[in-house]
């Protein structure tokens, strides 16, 4: 009997080793399902609402990914940046970083950031804020789009950097201080993407959208989000940076600097800030199409001979107007539900005709983006 059971040992174990082969492979998992359980692990009670001692342990979630794929750490040997405060105070926070040396002898000394901020608002005495979408949503991404560029057999010719802000919900302290103690000199940064909130819609119903924001000072990059975006469900509305009378992401200390930037986001809406930003209501189909998006935009950043520089005075896109008339034409849809009073509703329906106008006429003029972006914000500002 012993004897049978040794030669039936060559077979088992070939057998063995044949279904283990044929298994599905982690990569085999779907975006969409792998941007699920980020976010789902990100927003859980486990990890605090990501402040404190939840923010560490995000933060050692994100680099055990960044190991499992092999990158290098961003900070002389470490992938953490401690972010310190007054002398006589401890640790504010911890920026996590990694790399991806580029191919090309001349490119490789050039670099493209991708980011997100991984802090929210943590416990506010017994009430929990999960952060799932601001800005669960946006680690999801950057960890997957770390993933398809490390898997791609086509290596990138240009280095990455992946980069997880700490402190954005402190006044965008975390980058801040990485601008300001960057591992690299910040001539050499040549695009920097972030994404914030990127799993749901304008006030809850301008779900067609992904606005990006930067194009305006690196213009070529208006047609990089256009190649981008062919196919996809999720329309990319082009806005101009200016629209916000704030920095309001770790995008502002890079644009201070004139670093060309690109800042993704689905702007707020009704969970926004509150303890019912829960994984359940994130929509993971726009999710994954958001992702794709910036893949795509970080590969061709990645491996294009030339990115548009910086241009100080910005050259907005006509598509822009396109994009202002068409939310507010959504928000005045959905007045009811947003509670949009008389008097937004005249102002609002004002704007619509003025930009049918200028749509129509297929241009813009300087002083007519003056008003449009004037009114754009009344609109904002009184309804969210």
């Amino acid at each position: 009997m012993a004897l049978r059971i040794a030669r039936l040992i060559p077979i088992f174990l070939v057998l063995r080793l044949s279904l283990e082969t044929t298994a599905a492979p982690p990569s085999s998992v779907p975006m969409e399902e792998r941007l699920h359980a980020h976010v789902e692990t990100l927003a859980s009670r486990e990890f605090g609402g990501r402040r404190g001692q939840g923010g560490e342990k995000a933060a050692e979630y994100i680099v055990e990914h960044f190991r499992k794929l092999r990158l290098e750490p961003l900070f002389d040997g470490s992938y953490f940046q401690d972010v310190p405060g007054r002398p006589t105070e401890p640790i504010l926070g911890r920026n996590v970083g990694a790399l991806l040396r580029g191919s090309d002898p001349k490119l490789r000394e050039e670099w493209v950031v991708v980011s997100a901020h991984y802090d929210h608002l943590g416990m506010r005495g017994e009430v929990f804020f999960p952060g799932a979408d601001d800005n669960a949503s946006g680690v999801a991404m950057m960890l997957e789009t770390a993933r398809c560029i490390m898997e791609a057999e086509e290596k990138p010719r240009r280095s990455i950097m992946f980069v997880g802000f700490d402190l954005e919900e402190a006044g965008l302290f975390g980058s801040r201080y990485f601008v300001e103690h960057s591992p690299v000199n910040l001539d050499a940064l040549k695009l920097f993407i972030t994404a914030d909130m990127i799993g749901r819609a304008l006030g809850g119903v301008c779900e067609p959208f992904v606005f990006v924001m930067g194009a305006e000072h690196a213009p070529g990059l208006q047609r990089w989000l256009e190649d981008a975006g062919k196919g996809s469900p999720v329309r990319v509305g082009l806005l101009g940076s200016d629209l916000l009378l704030i920095n309001r992401s770790d995008y502002g200390p890079f644009r201070a600097r004139k670093i060309p930037y690109l800042f993704f986001s689905t702007g707020e809406n009704p969970l926004y800030h509150t303890p019912q930003d829960v994984a359940e209501t994130v929509n993971y189909p726009k999710l994954e199409s958001i992702s794709r998006i910036i893949l795509n935009v970080a590969r061709d950043a990645a491996r294009s001979d030339h990115i548009p520089e910086w241009k100080s005075s910005p050259e907005n896109s006509f598509a822009e107007a396109v994009t202002i008339r068409d939310v507010v034409r959504i928000l005045l849809e959905h007045r009811e539900s947003l509670k949009i009073g008389v008097g937004q509703t005249f102002l609002m329906s004002n704007a619509i005709r003025t930009l049918d106008d200028i749509v129509k006429r297929g241009e813009i003029t300087p002083e007519e983006r003056i008003g449009v972006i004037r009114v754009a914000r009344l609109i904002l500002i009184s309804i969210f």
